[in-house]
C-alpha cells in the first residue's frame, strides 16, 4: 500500500472534524439580532436632489446590508420596511424593542446647500454643534406630517434631548458601533471621514439597544449622489455596514476589551455604562456595586465596577453586574 494513502486518510478525517467543529461552533453562537431602518419612505421621500431619492437608496442599501448577514450564521434580520411605505418614526424604534434587537441601524442619505461629501455617523445625544443639530432637525421634520404628532412627540425634546437609564447604559456600545461603521465607511466605502457624532434623532429616542444613525453621503453632491445611487455604490456601503456589524458582534461576543495590550500588570475591571452626566459613586443608580470609578473622555464618563487580577475573576465581577441588572456590561482590561 502506498504511504500516501495513511496521509490521505488522515487529511481527510482531519478535515471533516474541522467543518465539524465549525460548524458546531456556529450553531452554539446565540442568536444575533439586527434591525435594518432604511430611512423615510411612502409619503416621504426623504431629500431628493440632482434626480436622486433618498428613499430608494436607503431601501436598496438596507436589504443589500439584509441580504449579506442572512448569509452567515446565528444572525437574524429585521427591518422596518421592506418596501416603500410610510412608518412614522416614533414606530421604528418600538419594532426593534419588541424582537429584542441586538443593535439598530437606520440608513440616510444627507444634504447641503454647499458641495459637502462624506458619511458621517451619529449616537444619540446632545448636539454638540449647530451642523449636528442641523442634521438632526432634517431627519426628524417628517413628524410634522404625521397625524397627532403633537402627543406622539410630547416627551422630545429635539433641543434639549435627556437620555433615559436605558439608553445611558447603552450609549457607549452605540458608540463603539458608530466607530466601526465609519471605518468601514472611509476603508471600505472609500467615503470622506465626517467622524462619529450625537445628535437628537427622534428614531433613535425609543431604541432600548445599541443604536446609530448612519448617514451614507450627500445626494446634493452630484458625484457622491451618483455613487450612492449605482448598483457598485450600493454594494460598497452595504459591506462596510456588514463589516461594522460582524465586528461588533464578535467583540460582545467576548465581553472583553482590552484597552491597552497584554500586560503581566493587568487589572479587570468591570464597565457598567457611559453618561455625560456626573453620577456620584455611592447613587442609588449603582445598584450597592462597589467599588464604582469612572474615566471621562471625549465629554463621557464612562463608569466602571471593581478590580481583580485575574481574568477568571473579572468574568466574575461581571456576573455579579450582570445579576443586579446590567445586562451589557463587558470586562475591560487595564494596566496598573
Amino acid at each position: 500500500m502506498s504511504k500516501t494513502v495513511p496521509k490521505l486518510r488522515f487529511l481527510l478525517l482531519f478535515s471533516l472534524f474541522l467543518l465539524l467543529w465549525v460548524s458546531a461552533s456556529a450553531q452554539s453562537r446565540p442568536t444575533f439580532t439586527v434591525f435594518l431602518d432604511p430611512g423615510h419612505g411612502g409619503k416621504d421621500p426623504g431629500n431628493m436632489h440632482n434626480g436622486y431619492v433618498e428613499k430608494k437608496i436607503t431601501l436598496a442599501i438596507a436589504l443589500k446590508v439584509g441580504e449579506l448577514l442572512a448569509k452567515e450564521p446565528g444572525i437574524k434580520v429585521h427591518y422596518s420596511r421592506t418596501d416603500d411605505r410610510s412608518v412614522d418614526l416614533y414606530a421604528r424604534g418600538p419594532m426593534a424593542n419588541r424582537i429584542n434587537a441586538d443593535v439598530f441601524v437606520s440608513i440616510h442619505c444627507d444634504a447641503h446647500e454647499s458641495s459637502a461629501y462624506g458619511a458621517g455617523t451619529f449616537v444619540l445625544g446632545l448636539h454638540r454643534a449647530d451642523k449636528n443639530l442641523a442634521v438632526a432637525q432634517r431627519e426628524n421634520a417628517v413628524i410634522y406630517n404625521e397625524e397627532n404628532y403633537q402627543s406622539k412627540y410630547a416627551k422630545f425634546n429635539s433641543d434639549l434631548i435627556a437620555l433615559n437609564a436605558i439608553q445611558e447604559e447603552n450609549l457607549d456600545q452605540s458608540i463603539r458601533l458608530a466607530a466601526y461603521v465609519q471605518r468601514e465607511m472611509v476603508a471600505t466605502a472609500k467615503r470622506r471621514d465626517r467622524q462619529v457624532k450625537q445628535a437628537g434623532f427622534v428614531v433613535l429616542y425609543e431604541t432600548i439597544m445599541p443604536s446609530v444613525l448612519v448617514e451614507t453621503g450627500f445626494l446634493s453632491n452630484a458625484n457622491e449622489g451618483a455613487f450612492l445611487n449605482s448598483t457598485k455604490g450600493q454594494d460598497l456601503v452595504a459591506k462596510s455596514m456588514v463589516n461594522a456589524i460582524l465586528t461588533y458582534r464578535d467583540e460582545i461576543a467576548l465581553n472583553t476589551i482590552n484597552t491597552v495590550g497584554p500586560s503581566t500588570n493587568a487589572v479587570y475591571s468591570v464597565q457598567l455604562f457611559a453618561s455625560e452626566k456626573s453620577i456620584p459613586v455611592g447613587d442609588p443608580r449603582f445598584r450597592g456595586l462597589n467599588p464604582i470609578w469612572y474615566e471621562e473622555k471625549d465629554g463621557l464618563k464612562r463608569y466602571f465596577y471593581g478590580e481583580a487580577n485575574s481574568e477568571e475573576s473579572g468574568a466574575l465581577l461581571r456576573k455579579k453586574a450582570i445579576e443586579k441588572g446590567f445586562s451589557d456590561a463587558f470586562v475591560v482590561i487595564k494596566t496598573r
